[in-house]
């Protein structure tokens, strides 16, 4: 069977880990072979230039940040080509979160567009946005961690990503194929349409 590349897109306290664990768990008893990417990746020199800018360590003007979160990404392609010859390929976050966030936080989103014309990212057979409100979000994310970082934090900021998220998917930024997921509702019914959705790819 051919690999299948599946992204999990949404502000945080969407529950894209929970979701990306639980689809892995899905696959593998089917006996395909999984491979996981997380965005940030903060073992990454990138990443740790992220992290210090999420905790308030160092500034960063809108375009370094955009350029940093997309090195992050593409410094993957070539590994993640090679694993999607081995198997499937399931991603939290992905350039559409870097998108997302940095044009809600001032990125032209026409310079967006061109720099993926630049840069041939792989593309997912399927994008899951786990929509929730960022105020559910925020108290997700505290009762997981405590203290939250600058985005986690700011509540009118996510409210932008999450308009953000509707743009990329109403134009079909990237595929065509957008599933929006209501991640407020109860575990059992997000799991339930994620699991349905992954089914049919399977058949596909």
């Amino acid at each position: 069977m051919k690999g299948r590349f599946i992204v999990f897109e949404g502000i945080d306290g969407s529950g894209k880990k929970t979701m990306c664990s639980h689809t892995e768990k899905l696959l593998t008893g089917k006996g395909l072979t999984i491979h996981r990417y997380e965005y940030p990746d903060y073992k990454s020199p990138w990443g740790a230039i992220i992290h210090e800018f999420l905790h308030g360590k160092i500034e960063l003007d809108v375009g370094v940040q955009f350029l940093t979160y997309a090195t992050d990404i593409i410094k993957d392609q070539a590994h993640m080509k090679t694993h999607l010859e081995q198997g499937w390929v399931i991603s939290d976050r992905y350039i559409t979160s870097t998108v997302a966030f940095q044009c809600a936080h001032g990125f032209p989103l026409e310079q967006a567009r061109e720099f993926m014309k630049i840069f041939s990212f792989l593309k997912p057979d399927i994008i899951f946005f786990l929509k929730v409100n960022p105020e559910t979000g925020k108290e997700r994310k505290k009762a997981q961690k405590g203290n939250l970082d600058r985005h986690e934090a700011a509540t009118g900021f996510l409210k932008e990503v999450n308009h953000m998220y509707h743009l990329l998917m109403d134009e079909g930024f990237l595929i065509r194929k957008w599933i929006e997921i209501d991640a407020s509702r109860d575990l059992q019914q997000v799991t339930a349409r994620i699991t349905s959705e992954i089914e049919n790819i399977i058949r596909d």
